[in-house]
């Protein structure tokens, strides 16, 4: 005899069942039918008829409180299901939210359909398979929700982004509204989003896993396995509201570095130093002194890291005869009517603020070679020293060094290095020459490039993130002042003011700064309100 069909309130009742519980079994139970019949009754049905569901409101987001005192931390990761978690990363996760009194939130994930079924939702959502499993160590953290973590910042967990996505991030940009938001996924990215001038910048984070390598080894799968990053985030929320993110990224034994911390075997230990800090665009000649002061003052980011090196992008900002302005009459007269037209004096006070402020005798001090730099060897090409009286001297000084080095056969004479060092920037500064390449810690993954600013890219091409992230090599560059992540590309803010005159309307600049750890791993810093971290 044919099973007859269900009814409209059936499938609605069954449907509602699936959804609350995940369960097929209650949902029979819920018609008074076996499992069996049930999936045979609802697959009979799906082929005449869609479910009957919806809602009129978007999902319920819950808000946290800020802490009245002291500092609330969280750390942010995701699952796969059906795969078990990387035992060492989580171990040190565990061992390091106790350390500092963080919550973890573990959002699940789904994938990888041969091997499983039909397992293209969330566990409990919609139509889903009794067999889908998560470690048991991930249940206690567990977190598919929308969170408001801090002011202004979301945990999506909720969201479900298969870990093949080659952009994870893409179509995310308004999903949290002017808030910024943080996603689970297992590829690692950041994005700066632009936001008008009285807002501060929005970021988008994806978390890295907790779950081991597991995918379909065909094209899409064999790249996601390349791309899958153990890592999560740490997230710090001061009384006053300002919230603080980094990442915690693992090598293959399950260790990871945030700041001076270090987690390992389940154990953290502190007062270690890093290897590297890339600092945002400089462009000393506006460098913002607030950002410069919890940089490179004493006691500031510099002296408690400890780098062994720190590199310098665009330290000269050459405003004072940038080839941009040369025809535009009234922002000249504005520089006149300032004082502000003397290159020479421009130099002296980048060479001041990196003899200073900036150089440290512990730390090799390496100044990029970048296109602001760069812009004082244009100006002797294309200026004119005799409609210029201000600069005519000078002009005519760097002018006939660079004519005697052509002269002398001195290929690598450097433009900018000979100009600071006239004011006083001393030998132990290292002036990169152009494609001149700078490798750190060489023993991860062949190294990371930190010799190239950002403006150059492949084949004379105009310098991307998007162009760069595609030379195969980690690199750690400047530039564009939006902070991001692209795969092994890692691009720095500035140090500079967010105002710089010719950058109108909404944008996505910050204050981030690159730090690279002993093990290559690294984290992104960014400096809001005065502080870089949370202020207990």
């Amino acid at each position: 005899m044919p099973t007859p069909a269900l009814s409209l309130a059936d499938i609605t009742a069954a449907t509602q069942a699936l959804r609350e519980t995940g369960s097929q079994r209650k949902a029979a139970a819920t018609l008074g039918i076996s499992r069996r019949t049930l999936r045979d009754r609802l697959d009979k049905a799906l082929t005449h008829k869609p479910l009957y569901a919806g809602r009129v409101g978007v999902f319920r987001r819950e808000v946290f409180p800020v802490p009245k005192k002291g500092v609330a931390r969280y750390i942010l990761t995701c699952a796969q299901n059906n795969t078990p978690v990387h035992k060492g990363f989580m171990d040190n996760l565990e061992a390091y939210a106790a350390a500092v009194g963080a919550q973890i939130h573990i959002s699940t994930y789904t994938y990888n359909h041969n091997a499983f079924g039909e397992l293209s939702t969330k566990q409990g959502t919609k139509k889903t398979q009794e067999d889908i499993w998560y470690d048991e160590r991930v249940l206690p953290y567990r977190s598919d929700r929308s969170i408001e973590i801090a002011p202004a910042l979301v945990w999506c967990g909720e969201m479900n982004i298969l870990p093949t996505a080659v952009e994870p991030l893409s179509g995310l940009e308004t999903y949290t509204g002017r808030k910024s938001g943080v996603f689970p996924a297992a590829k690692l990215s950041m994005r700066s989003v632009a936001s008008v001038k009285s807002e501060p910048t929005k970021f988008n984070y994806t978390t890295g896993t907790v779950t081991q390598r597991n995918y379909i080894q065909k094209k899409a799968g064999l790249k996601a396995e390349f791309h899958h990053c153990y890592g999560a985030l740490i997230v710090e929320v001061d009384a006053d509201g300002d919230w603080f993110v980094r990442q915690l990224l693992a090598t293959d034994d399950g260790s990871f570095y945030d700041l001076d911390a270090f987690a390992s075997d389940g154990v953290v230990t502190f007062g270690h130093t890093v290897e590297a800090i890339t600092w945002g665009d400089t462009h000393a000649e506006v460098v913002d002194p607030i950002i410069a002061a919890v940089c490179w003052d004493e006691g500031g980011i510099l002296d408690q890291l400890k780098p062994r090196y720190q590199f310098l992008h665009d330290l000269v900002d050459f405003r004072r005869r940038n080839h941009h302005d040369t025809r535009n009459p009234h922002l000249q007269f504005k520089k006149h009517v300032q004082g502000r037209e003397a290159v020479e004096g421009e130099v002296e006070n980048t060479a001041a603020l990196v003899v200073n402020k900036i150089i440290r005798p512990r730390t090799e001090t390496v100044v990029v070679d970048s296109n602001h730099d760069n812009a004082f060897l244009r100006w002797l090409r294309e200026g004119d020293y005799r409609t210029d009286p201000v600069n005519a001297v000078w002009f005519l000084e760097a002018q006939l060094e660079v004519y005697r080095a052509i002269k002398d056969g001195r290929d690598d004479f450097h433009l900018i290095e000979w100009a600071l060092r006239k004011k006083g920037v001393p030998h132990e500064v290292r002036f990169l020459r152009q494609d001149e390449p700078f490798l750190i810690c060489k023993a991860y993954g062949g190294g990371i490039e930190c010799g190239m600013h950002g403006d150059l890219g492949p084949n004379g091409a105009r310098g991307s993130p998007q162009s760069l992230k595609r030379i195969g090599r980690k690199a750690n560059t400047g530039h564009t002042h939006s902070a991001g992540i692209y795969d092994g590309l890692w691009v720095a803010g500035l140090t500079a003011m967010m105002e710089q005159g010719y950058n109108i309307g909404p944008g996505s600049w910050s204050h981030s700064q690159i730090l690279t750890h002993k093990n290559g791993k690294r984290q992104m810093i960014t400096i809001w309100s005065g502080k870089w971290r949370a202020r207990p």
